[in-house]
């Protein structure tokens, strides 16, 4: 089922328009679970939905709901698919049965610190590699573009300041690597949606919120997490940030699918620069909230390194046995060489210039992906 509903436009285009000839705007549904305030949602999806109206002419419009007024975090992918939106967000790690390569993948959390690289390569692994197109396709999704968080680290309750701290505390976590070493620590993984972060600290049945330090600020934790320790927990990058309902997209002309993945580079280099500042506005306004952050003691940053390096000879099992990866060393090694090809990329670029940054995502991705045949063929 196609979900969309058509705006007629009075009067004729502006004879500026790339798509002459067109008589209405196709509005559609697009959906994120993460509030207005924060930055997947803000640069995802806020600002991606202007970005595709301006890049269209008009001729297209999301109209972006953010939040869980329409959909809950669990069921991004089954929203895509069954239509009650035509592009969503998903967090994989909700679907790990359903979306086996992409879970598999994400076990390599801990052992990538690069939010620039790791947003490209995550797009550009799930786009061209076909064992993982294939994954897309049976769970009924177009992946479109991907995203990567900033460094997650410890929002909590009360003071994270050794590994003793550590011991028994209840801390919320986002995929299974991270759960891994949450246990290795002595600590209780608990695995509930970000969106329930605020609640549980707030209640007491979790001690920490283990995320990305901006949600101090994009989602009020500043209010009851008094208490922020900077170890760096990985990335998370699982999932697509555009996963498009299977009909809709083949019933977009090759145009609009191109301005589609012009709006994605675009929103995804903004993702990358606003993140990161917002991290570091959340953090230098903390204080003001009352809330007091630690630095990373030597024993712990020493704990997340040997876990990473311990992981890394675990995964190909762990791909195997868990998720059903029949050619683990295959697929985990096509995605580093795609980290390791953005990591080229990005040698000398601004990363403080989103253009920049977007005309190198167009110029090695989306430049490269026929827009007649993507997610049709």
């Amino acid at each position: 089922m196609k979900v969309l509903s058509k705006t007629i436009v009075a009067g004729a285009m502006l004879a500026t328009s790339a798509f002459t000839g067109a008589a209405s705007a196709e509005e559609f549904k697009a959906n994120i679970f993460f509030p207005d305030t924060h930055p997947l949602a803000q640069y995802g999806y806020l600002e991606w939905a202007k970005i595709v109206k301006d890049l269209s002419g008009g001729e297209l419009e999301p109209k972006v709901f953010t939040g869980t007024v329409l959909l809950p975090p669990r069921s991004g992918m089954s929203g895509v698919r069954d239509g009650i939106v035509s592009v969503g967000y998903h967090a994989a790690t909700y679907t790990p049965a359903e979306l086996p390569i992409t879970n598999a993948i994400q076990e390599m959390g801990l052992n990538y610190s690069d939010a620039l690289v790791m947003i490209s390569a995550a797009t550009d692994f799930n786009m061209n590699n076909q064992a993982a197109k294939d994954q897309w396709q049976k769970a009924g999704m177009v992946y479109t573009g991907g995203y990567s968080t900033q460094p997650y680290n410890l929002m909590c309750r009360e003071p994270i300041k050794s590994m003793a701290d550590l011991k028994g505390k209840r801390l919320r976590t986002a995929g299974a690597a991270m759960s891994r070493w949450v246990e290795e620590v002595g600590a209780v993984p608990v695995n509930v949606p970000s969106s329930e972060m605020y609640q549980g600290v707030e209640k007491g049945s979790l001690d920490c919120a283990v995320n990305v330090a901006s949600d101090l600020k994009s989602r009020s934790l500043w209010d009851v997490a008094k208490h922020t320790t900077m170890a760096p927990l990985g990335l998370y990058w699982s999932g697509p940030m555009w996963g498009f309902n299977q009909e809709f997209w083949s019933e977009l002309s090759p145009e609009h699918r191109a301005v589609l993945f012009k709006a994605n580079a675009k929103s995804m280099a903004n993702l990358y620069v606003g993140y990161a500042a917002a991290v570091t506005e959340a953090l230098d306004e903390s204080k003001a909230h009352g809330v007091s952050v630690y630095q990373p003691t030597d024993e712990m940053l020493k704990s997340i390194s040997s876990f990473a390096e311990k992981n890394l000879t675990q995964v190909y099992k762990t791909a195997s046995d868990k998720y059903g990866i029949e050619n683990p060393e295959e697929i985990l090694g096509t995605f580093d060489g795609y980290v390791k090809k953005w990591e080229k990329l990005y040698e000398g670029a601004d990363r403080s210039n989103a253009d920049a940054l977007a005309a190198i995502i167009q110029a090695n991705l989306y430049d490269k992906v026929d827009p007649k045949t993507y997610g049709v063929d």
